[in-house]
């Protein structure tokens, strides 16, 4: 699983599901309600009380001090994989028997988009590769990735690219 940078540091010493479940705790700083700061303290300042002890314990937040101490990490939300986890539940529910029509109403979701999750997996079970597969149901490579549990070409992009971008407007001295 590809986490962002600002996550992968903490995850490479933590592991993934705890460094994601880390993020999740922590509170909106500043003006934008995405943004999330963390501070790890050296190991010296860290004590019994500190809110990284309380939210992670002793040995993790420990862990995490001695490798980033003295740093202020800003990780990302990682909202995606929230939504590619719900993504599993749906494929978790067809494995139960359930019919994409069943899962969107169980679910709240549309059932276009409880078709395409299931199509994606049994396409990827036939061994069709995985940008065909995100062309067809119209699921960026990325997220497909999240939601079938696979690795994709770190190189993927969205599913319809930018074009390229526009020339400057040409500058004019104006002479003020």
């Amino acid at each position: 699983m590809r986490l962002p940078p600002s996550v992968q540091q903490i995850a490479d010493v933590i592991g993934s599901d705890k460094a994601l479940w880390l993020v999740r705790q922590l509170p909106p700083c500043g003006k934008r309600a995405r943004r999330r700061n963390l501070y790890i303290p050296r190991p010296a300042r860290l004590t019994i009380n500190h809110r990284l002890v309380a939210l992670l314990g002793w040995s993790d937040a420990w862990a995490l001090c001695e490798v980033l101490g003295g740093q202020t990490v800003q990780p990302a939300l990682c909202r995606y994989m929230e939504r590619a986890m719900a993504s599993r539940r749906i494929l978790a529910l067809r494995d139960l028997g359930m019919s994409p029509r069943e899962i969107a109403s169980e679910m709240g979701i549309s059932d276009r988009w409880a078709e395409s999750v299931v199509d994606a997996r049994d396409m990827h079970r036939s061994g069709v590769d995985v940008e065909i597969i995100a062309h067809s149901v119209k699921i960026s490579p990325l997220t497909l990735g999240y939601i079938l549990d696979i690795d994709v070409d770190p190189g993927s992009g969205p599913i319809k690219p930018r074009g390229q971008a526009r020339q400057p407007s040409p500058q004019f001295d104006l002479g003020i």
